[in-house]
């Protein structure tokens, strides 16, 4: 990972990311509200955050994310000759860092800190975003995805995506799932 590999498309590449940077800001952004715009139906709990947990606010960057990486592929793959399996990876490093990012700086601040605020989730948001799509770039670059890392990167994604989905309507008793406005679990 130490030499830069070229691309045809690398000027694409570089503005797909940073171009990035503020979709999923703004569709990940408007999510945090998209519950309550559908009236509370449970269909869309796996996509959009249903309460104030930690957890919940993860599905903001994630789908935002994912949605960006599908598009840009879609539509401009062939015409700039993307590598499938350097993007792939790199979107799963991008849907899966800044949810860690922001579990980890959550906690970190909550726990060594005493922080807790609506600025710090939104800047650990921000913070996870820009840092989620450079981290993809840099992967997108420089990664050599051969297919034991693309394959246990794609396990990753694919647990993380079910426990998403299965965690929106049975989250387990424990505080990274807690409603700390109602003291509640789920919707």
């Amino acid at each position: 990972m130490t030499e830069k590999r070229t691309f045809l498309s690398e000027p694409f590449v570089v503005r797909s990311f940073v171009a990035g940077i503020p979709f999923v800001l703004m569709l990940g952004g408007l999510s945090h509200f998209a519950f309550a715009w559908f009236e509370k139906a449970s269909w869309a709990a796996p996509f959009v955050p249903v309460n104030e947990s930690v957890w919940e606010h993860l599905k903001m960057s994630y789908w935002s994310t994912l949605l960006w990486f599908f598009f840009i592929f879609l539509f401009s793959g062939k015409k700039y000759r993307l590598s499938p399996p350097r993007w792939l990876l790199a979107g799963i490093v991008s849907m899966l860092f800044c949810p860690l990012l922001i579990v980890t700086g959550f906690y970190t601040l909550k726990g060594a800190f005493n922080i807790e605020s609506l600025f710090t989730d939104g800047m650990l948001f921000f913070i996870g975003i820009i840092s989620g799509q450079l981290l993809a770039l840099r992967t997108y670059r420089y990664g050599e995805p051969r297919r034991i890392w693309l394959g246990m990167a794609a396990v990753l994604w694919l647990l993380f995506t079910l426990a998403l989905v299965l965690f929106s309507y049975h989250p387990p008793a424990l505080p990274l799932f807690l409603d700390t406005p109602t003291g509640s679990y789920g919707f």
